[in-house]
């Protein structure tokens, strides 16, 4: 089969052109990719025609740059060799234009991102710009899949060679074609063996964090920075030295700054190659796109001298070479991850390509520059010549220009480092930034327990500490803590002892921390609630020789040999000058990842330090501060010193007060706390479920724990306008904190920061190597300065991993693990761990130590825990590899439970038949994670039965953010756990569903709960008597409460709210998908149905109408037609505003004349427009029947027709008109002021909608409609 006119040759495509025709194709509304623009100045007498004949001489003579790309209708994408072509030529006269410069640099920028037409050869255009007759300047725009950067150089010296000597004879060069033929010859290019092999043990891709926003219409940047002679001259001595090649040394640091960069010691990043095989003779004359892209990996160990890094380096670029025609797309396939998974994004490109004679005989070429279009976001561009130039293309929407500037300085940084000193560790390159880590000055700090006493002795009968059982005054705290010391010093403790505190929550704990700390030994306090195997593992730990208990205490406690202090047993108190001062102060254990707790080993002068920085920060002292985390979680060391230290009253809540609201905000109001911390879903809890009245007196809320999302921030400004939020963040590592943030005013919806350092202490972003990283980059998060613990009790190893010096005298940093980003002014926000570790409802949880406690009991099955995060709520599951084993699940639940604290017993343990696995052989986690998630979605069971499970099911879908679909659906195994059941309890209020927080711990499924509701809803009834009216309580002669368009929840509410001795009548809203759509109905019409449908119910007592919106005027209406001897009153919901009066003569002459005539003339227009609106909506509603947004606009239309014909009457009935702000119904002359003749305005401070959605909105309509029920009988008043 002979080939078509005009086209010499069909060629396949290398697999590099495949790429980037993929890519051309895919996204062809990006301009410029893969586009590279050359362009130079001509100096001298140049001819322009017969410099376009040369270029055409160049082209006919070369293959590749004739060729058009065919993808449509092939089996496999082929080029198409043109026989001859036109050559896109355009020639522009800019002389004696101005501003040549700016219109040089915009003609470039065009050329960049220039689209061609890839079917449709020559992939390139010359544009020739006369400037004088001996000044010219040259573009030549080219795409790569055509011809590379070696290829333009060599197609422009056969330019040169044709412009000198149009008739002279050329050696001719290997053509494109003979170079796809040698491919086609070459067996296994691509060897999978050396591939995987050099991916072996690479655990994750090396690609950009976005840190930018993409300034609109900019698809890439380019900065280009000149690094000097000096610094090339001292790499080429280097390689010398090495015997390496420069390329070597300078591709190692383009993976060294992405270490940096990426915060991994193993990373990949791209490189050309040539491509350019020597068995073809000539072939360094050819033209075509024979440049490759491969990864290089660089495995990076921190501790290496960097001259053995670059031997390495050197080595496996030097047995990569063998490999530089494979295919990229083959070879990422060999890197162990997913099938898609990008391997890099980076791309290093060196240019010191051979300078070749570009030699035009009488005119010069000189500025010869390329810029081109990098598909990848970060390229690094590097030409060693004389002096050493970088140029970095980047994608502004993945990186900030911040973030370049900073690339460019830690690439010649690190090149500097390298070749001042080639025997340096790696990661002691950019050392000297370690002494960047130095705390801001101290605040002068006084030791806790002198503080302590010094309250005591200064205010000895004020009260300092409240527990629910007794107050124990300043002088009575002090006692008992001196007495517990004077007992231990007499048994022998020693200041360097540790001593557990084995006592409930509550003021005899906080005197025995106090006495301990008194008898210059640390103290331990344990929860007596945790399992006995794990108080076991914090007493061995310590090998405790006294232990400070009660006579219940010491049964909870194994056998040690430890000496008991009893508190039912001590003698006289130590004299306060006898009081003694260790160097630690406390013990606080946490999760550890060798499936042991670890000891935070935490001194006396870090806790003064930390205690003393609250005062300063807080510029006061706290006068009622609520303690509600439990006495074994660091975060109770904030309230416990910073009050007792100050002169104030520690008010410890019971145990488990979050979950009853109600309870927690009396105690708050009764003991006027002004300060209190906890997690934000607690505080988020309290603001929804306790009435802002009591807690009234809170001055200072404090965040930690977790991330402080801004929906809490702005519900606190609107429960507590005018107090203070602040978010701490502290690991125990760092005495409770180390920085902190005033979200008072926060009003952006972007992640709120966990702020800066607190006095005395740094706090910074760090990169792998210790080094502090410049704003905008992601980093680990470390903290320096005396507040940091002494390490890990009797932990070297892990000590070391997480502790270091910073060359600051008495001054240690700790490596938090967790990863942050700081902005421009310090403040730092965290973005999550970069290990396994985990936080649930602020404790920090290590997955392997659950692991370890799981595999004891399912020693041959595969255990794995991972996290669930449902609408931020996290949770903790436990996928056992195997079939579907019920027992065993609740077997390894239960060890986990008997073994482990309560913060890591799992809400779900499933079985997953088998885990599934990433290339590399190792367990998938985030795909097992979404796997345990979809099972626990899977509900088997009955669908909930009746109306309140389905309100239940409902509310359990609403909080816990996943579908319940039947009655046995288990709050807690949905993801619920503590604080979610006050998010549940607060939504049921919503709802008009009465249970407690505390009733879904006994009652967790739908059933259960659901009986526990009606248990307590002894005679109050639902019935419905169609779908138009709901009926709650119905019987004859009760006091009844008509309800027009307002919610169910809202009706419900009112319902359970009033009693059983009334009825409430629910007109659901037309609204409602189901409902009839009102259309050419007035409210007169739709009053005489509402009647006709009480008139059939049994009630038959007097009536209290309701009415939100639309549903005002109907009730105006249905009052009128009712009578003034059976309607009490009315109650009015954000009423719709520019109604007509039915008596104008009510009005002031300028409200019946002008603002009248106005009203109706809106009106009028309101119906010529309807005429045509609805019907069209009508026949979109015929043709989508279930289009709620086509029902809604049906229904405005209609109700909005029936407002303009309605005439408010004179109601002469009491009414309660409830507005919202921006509501001006009620203004003064206007109708419903002057036609309302006994009523009572209340303004809530709160949005239209949120009338039938907010609690405290609920209760104050109830006590409206309460107040008109408890009324004389209609027309008495």
């Amino acid at each position: 089969m002979g080939l078509p006119k005009g086209v010499a040759d069909i060629l396949p495509l290398t697999p590099a052109q495949q790429g980037m025709l993929f890519h051309t194709v895919g996204e062809a509304a990006l301009g410029g990719q893969y586009v590279a623009v050359i362009s130079c100045a001509l100096n001298g007498p140049l001819d322009p025609n017969r410099f376009k004949r040369a270029f055409k001489a160049m082209l006919a003579g070369r293959d590749a740059l004739r060729a058009g790309f065919v993808w449509e209708g092939v089996k496999q994408p082929v080029q198409a060799v043109r026989e001859e072509i036109n050559l896109p030529w355009t020639e522009l006269d800019w002389s004696g234009v101005r501003n040549v410069d700016q219109r040089w640099d915009d003609l470039l920028r065009l050329e960049q991102i220039r689209r061609f037409d890839l079917k449709k050869p020559p992939l390139m255009a010359v544009t020739l710009i006369k400037l004088s007759d001996s000044a010219w300047r040259l573009v030549w725009t080219a795409h790569h899949l055509i011809s590379d950067g070696w290829s333009t150089r060599v197609a422009l010296q056969d330019v040169c060679a044709s412009y000198r000597n149009p008739n002279a004879v050329r050696d001719q060069a290997p053509s494109f074609k003979s170079y796809l033929i040698w491919r086609r010859n070459q067996k296994n290019l691509t060897n999978r063996e050396f591939w995987t092999d050099q991916f072996s043990g690479l655990t994750e891709p090396s690609t950009l964090q976005t840190t930018a926003t993409n300034p609109e219409g900019v698809l890439q940047e380019r900065r280009a920075e000149e690094l000097g002679h000096e610094l090339m001259s001292s790499i080429e001595n280097l390689a010398r030295q090495l015997k390496v090649t420069s390329n070597v040394i300078l591709s190692a640091a383009w993976g060294l700054t992405l270490r940096r960069l990426l915060q991994q010691d193993d990373v990949v990043f791209g490189t050309t190659t040539a491509g350019r095989p020597p068995e073809i003779p000539g072939i360094a004359k050819a033209i075509g796109a024979f440049v490759n892209t491969l990864p290089v990996r660089c495995k990076i160990d921190p501790a290496q001298p960097v001259e053995n890094f670059l031997l390495d380096h050197a080595r496996s670029d030097l047995a990569r070479r063998k490999h530089e025609y494979a295919s990229l797309a083959e070879v990422q396939s060999c890197a162990p991850f997913a099938s898609g998974t990008p391997l890099f994004d980076t791309l290093f490109v060196n240019e010191g390509l051979a300078q070749l004679n570009m030699d035009l005989g009488d005119v010069d070429m000189t500025s010869l520059k390329t810029t081109q279009f990098s598909n990848y976001p970060l390229t690094l561009l590097v030409t060693p010549k004389d002096r050493l130039t970088v140029e970095l293309y980047h994608d502004p929407s993945r990186l900030s220009s911040e973030d370049v500037e900073s690339v460019i300085a830690d690439y010649k940084d690190i090149l500097s480092a390298i070749t001042n000193d080639p025997k340096v560790a790696v990661k002691n390159l950019l050392r000297q930034a370690q002494n960047a880590m130095k705390p801001s000055p101290e605040p002068d700090s006084e030791d806790v327990i002198e503080r302590f006493l010094n309250c005591a002795r200064n205010s000895p009968q004020a009260a300092a500490i409240s527990d629910g059982e007794a107050t124990l005054t300043y002088e009575e705290l002090s006692l008992g803590a001196r007495k517990i010391a004077q007992a231990l010093v007499d048994a022998g403790v020693k200041t360097t002892d540790i001593v557990p505190v084995a006592l409930p929550r509550g003021a005899e704990a906080i005197s025995a921390f106090l006495g301990v700390m008194m008898s210059g030994a640390a103290y331990v306090p344990l929860d007596l609630d945790y399992p006995s195997e794990r108080i076991s593992q914090v007493l061995n730990a310590i090998e405790a020789r006294h232990v400070v208990t009660d006579q219940i205490g010491r049964t909870k406690l194994p056998e040690t040999g430890a000496h008991h202090v009893l508190l039912n047993s001590l003698g006289n108190p130590m004299d306060s000058v006898d009081v003694r001062r260790g160097e630690r102060a406390y013990v606080m254990f946490t999760s550890g990842s060798q499936s042991l707790p670890k000891g935070v080993e935490i001194t006396r002068r870090g806790l003064a330090l930390s205690t003393t920085a609250r005062d300063t920060y807080y510029k006061g002292r706290p006068s009622v501060f609520l303690l509600l985390s439990s006495l074994a979680f660091d975060s109770s060391v904030a309230g416990i010193y910073w009050t007792l230290c100050s002169g104030g009253q520690l008010v410890i809540a019971p145990r488990r007060a979050e979950q009853e609201p109600l309870k927690l905000g009396r105690l708050i109001s009764h003991h006027r706390v002004t300060h209190t911390l906890c997690l934000p879903g607690l505080a988020q809890a309290l603001f929804s479920a306790v009435p802002s009245h009591d807690l009234e007196s809170l001055r200072t809320v404090i965040t930690a724990g977790e991330p402080l999302h801004p929906a809490i921030v702005r519900q606190f400004r609107t429960v507590l306008p005018g107090r203070r939020l602040v978010n701490e963040y502290g690991p125990t590592e760092a005495t409770v904190w180390c920085t902190a943030y005033d979200a008072t005013s926060h009003v952006e919806d972007a992640d709120i920061p966990i702020g800066s350092a607190i006095p005395g202490t740094w706090v910074g972003v760090v990169d792998a190597d210790d080094c502090p990283v410049s704003a905008g980059k992601i980093g680990e998060i470390v903290v320096a300065g005396r507040t940091v613990a002494r390490g890990y009790l009797n932990n070297a190893i892990q000590t070391q991993e997480r502790f270091f010096h910073t060359g600051l005298k008495d001054i240690q940093a700790y490596r938090t693990g967790d990863l942050g980003i700081a902005d421009a002014s310090g403040h730092i926000t965290f973005l999550g761990r970069k290990d396994s570790q985990v936080k649930i409802r602020g404790h920090r949880i290590e997955l392997s130590e659950i692991e370890t406690a799981a595999s004891t009991v399912t020693p041959n099955q595969p255990v794995a825990a991972v996290v669930l995060d449902q609408a931020g709520s996290k949770s903790i599951g436990i996928a056992v590899e195997g079939r579907a084993d019920e027992a065993l699940c609740q077997t390894v639940r239960g060890h986990i439970e008997a073994t482990l604290p309560s913060p890591f017993h799992p809400n779900l343990v499933v079985n997953i038949e088998r885990f599934p696995q990433l290339p590399n052989g190792k367990t998938d986690l985030k795909k097992l994670a979404q796997m345990v998630s979809d099972v626990r979605q899977v509900q088997l069971g009955n669908p909930p039965e009746g109306e309140l499970e389905g309100l239940l099911a409902e509310l359990f879908s609403d909080v816990l953010r996943t579908a319940c679909t039947t009655r046995d659906a288990n709050f807690f195994d949905m993801g619920g756990d503590s604080l979610t059941t006050i998010a549940a309890y607060a939504k049921g209020q919503e709802m008009g569903l009465e249970f407690e927080p505390t009733d879904l711990f006994s009652c967790p499924t739908v059933a259960e709960l659901a009986k526990r509701i009606t248990d307590r809803m002894t005679n109050v009834t639902f019935s419905e008597n169609d779908s138009t009216m709901q009926v709650s309580n119905p019987g004859p002669g009760k006091n009844t409460v008509v309800i027009a368009h307002c919610s169910v929840q809202f009706s419900r509410y009112m319902a359970r709210s009033l009693g059983p001795d009334y009825s409430v009548v629910l007109i659901r809203s037309h609204r409602t998908l189901g409902m009839d759509i009102p259309v050419g109905k007035t409210f007169d019409d739709l009053a005489a149905d509402a009647k006709s449908y009480l008139g059939q119910s049994e009630n038959t007592g007097p009536i209290v109408l309701c009415g939100y919106s639309a549903g005002c005027p109907l009730v105006m209406e249905l009052a009128q037609q009712l009578g003034h001897d059976r309607v009490k009153g009315l109650v009015l919901l954000d009423p719709p505003i520019k109604m007509v009066g039915e008596e104008p003569k009510l009005q002031p002459i300028f409200f019946r004349t002008y603002k009248r005539w106005r009203y109706l003339f809106r009106n009028f227009k309101r119906k010529a427009k309807a005429k045509h609106t609805l019907p069209a909506t009508m026949a979109a509603l015929h043709e989508q029947p279930d289009s709620i947004d086509l029902h809604i606009e049906a229904v405005e239309i209609s109700h909005g027709l029936a407002i303009s014909d309605f005439r408010v009457p004179r109601l002469d009935q009491p009414a309660h008109v409830f507005l919202t702000p921006g509501n001006p119904s009620l203004a003064t002359g206007d109708v419903l002021d002057t036609h309302l003749r006994r009523k009572t305005c209340h303004m809530l401070e709160m949005k239209h909608e949120e009338l039938m959605q907010r609690p405290d909105a609920f209760l104050n309509i109830a006590t409206a409609l309460k107040d008109l029920l408890d009324q004389g009988p209609p027309g008495s008043g």
